[in-house]
């Protein structure tokens, strides 16, 4: 739609490598011009680092620095009151009936003499009678007994079939002469995850530092500047810095229980390892996906699931971390079931608004509260809309049929930030010696101020160029991921 006004439009140099004939590749060159500050027409790129700045950004309450390349930590779940069937005879028809003892074989020794059991309709209860020890199906076999006093109760078969969960419930035991049971404990448990190693390089040539161009670009402290150099370190610490806040999102843990690595470099035969990124978290724990249009129930459900895991108690302040799609989902979801519960007046009479000289249409829905008292409110993650793989969706022409953004802005993911014993529950793990490393291979090529202090009769190399090198290292610790979800648009 600019292209009757679009003089020049952006290009790109590939090389992998800068000299002076970058700049003329790039035909930086000057007819007459109104303005000659660069203009950024898609935006400067500078609010793209949200999970960045929760970790990172918030200093060492944000961050843990290791000396290995994994790590561990030990988990707690929620105490287990239930098993389910492994086994059961069929062609028993009436378990039960007339106070008939039948045996049962379930997964594992976690029922223990003497206690109850609920079946999964919730009304069906039996007392287990005798604990029988190992079963034939690799499980453990019990002998029940329905505690209903009617001759003729018994056990609804389709209640005993394999996988059916049954829970325990209070031990109960005669007035006197009663002996003792046993008890449960449950230990925790343990996760492990890695670091991954990024290598960064930026090679010039011939005179580049000390090219001067026709525009002037911004600098960090908010001057211009017309040395091209700037502006091409600039782009390369935006990319360094999106490519690592999307790793941190979308990394995916690559070692094998065996321990072993398949991923490989060439070069010299060591492994690779990648860290698990915040969506492998979240999908890990919770995931969920809805069709073209997401409704009231569909949401409600998805959430009580996630957040009816927890015991705490008490209503909870969640935040969605999502895109400009799943915000557009999320209001249409709401105003939707507004108008179905007949709440088309007050609902227009919050839209529409008198504004000096005319009217304004529109507010949106950015939060909701649930049966059970928690808040949900929407944070908009712009990487989403506007990241690399945001850029892609538009290319291949994987658009949401309904709002035209692509598909990867329709989706959110539950963060839960919460401190749990003084520790933030997410942070952002590196390794000692290697959290950030820069040097530079200097040869006779000519290195800008913004690299530091190199001697200038000292070169690394024979060839005339000099090369900017970042290492770093750095993966994603979530320490309780029961509150985290990822809820996806998939059509």
């Amino acid at each position: 739609m600019y292209r009757l006004r679009e003089v020049k439009r952006g290009t790109y140099d590939d090389r992998g490598y800068s000299n002076e004939e970058t700049i003329a590749n790039l035909a930086i060159t000057k007819a007459a011009e109104i303005n000659n500050v660069l203009t950024y027409t898609y935006g400067y790129d500078d609010d793209r680092f949200p999970l960045t700045f929760l970790t990172e950004g918030q200093g060492s309450i944000g961050t843990v620095d290791i000396d290995t390349v994994q790590w561990t930590w030990k988990t707690m779940g929620r105490t287990k009151f239930n098993d389910y069937v492994l086994w059961f005879n069929t062609a028993n028809t009436t378990p039960g009936k007339g106070g008939a003892q039948f045996e049962v074989e379930f997964a594992t020794h976690w029922f223990i003499e003497q206690y109850g059991l609920i079946a999964p309709d919730g009304m069906t209860q039996v007392r287990i009678m005798k604990d029988l020890g190992p079963g034939a199906h690799g499980g453990y076999l019990y002998r029940l007994q329905i505690t209903s006093p009617n001759p003729n109760a018994f056990v609804d078969p389709d209640l005993l079939a394999v996988g059916k969960y049954w829970t325990l419930s209070a031990p109960t035991i005669p007035e006197s002469y009663s002996k003792g049971n046993r008890s449960n404990v449950m230990g925790p448990g343990k996760m492990t995850s890695q670091l991954e190693f990024h290598r960064y390089s930026k090679e010039i040539a011939g005179n580049l530092s000390n090219v001067i161009v026709t525009y002037e670009f911004r600098t960090k402290n908010g001057g211009t500047t017309n040395l091209w150099i700037n502006e091409e370190m600039r782009q390369h610490d935006l990319q360094i810095r999106v490519m690592d806040e999307e790793r941190l999102w979308f990394a995916e843990y690559n070692r094998l229980e065996d321990g072993t690595i398949p991923l490989i470099d060439p070069d010299n035969g060591n492994p690779i390892p990648h860290t698990a990124g915040m969506q492998q978290i979240c999908r890990e724990s919770n995931y969920d996906t809805y069709g073209e249009r997401l409704t009231l129930n569909k949401f409600n459900r998805t959430i009580g699931d996630v957040l009816d895991k927890s015991t705490d108690t008490g209503s909870m302040e969640v935040v969605l971390g999502c895109g400009k799609g799943f915000v557009e989902d999320f209001d249409l979801m709401i105003r939707e079931d507004a108008k179905s519960e007949g709440f088309l007046t007050p609902l227009g009479d919050k839209m529409i608004e008198e504004t000096e000289g005319g009217l304004s249409y529109g507010k949106y829905f950015r939060q909701y509260k649930t049966v059970d008292g928690h808040t949900i409110t929407l944070k908009t993650l712009s990487f989403l809309t506007k990241g690399s793989l945001a850029d892609s969706d538009r290319a291949n022409g994987n658009i949401h049929p309904r709002t035209g953004l692509p598909m990867c802005s329709h989706q959110a993911f539950m963060l839960d930030m919460s401190t749990y014993e003084g520790v933030r529950n997410i942070r952002k793990v590196r390794q000692k010696g290697q959290i950030y490393h820069q040097g530079v291979l200097k040869g006779l090529t000519p290195i800008p101020a913004s690299w530091g202090a190199v001697p200038n009769n000292s070169i690394s190399t024979t060839v005339d160029k000099s090369s900017y090198e970042i290492k770093n290292s750095y993966g994603l610790q979530v320490n309780n991921a029961t509150k985290m979800m990822q809820l996806k648009c998939v059509l």
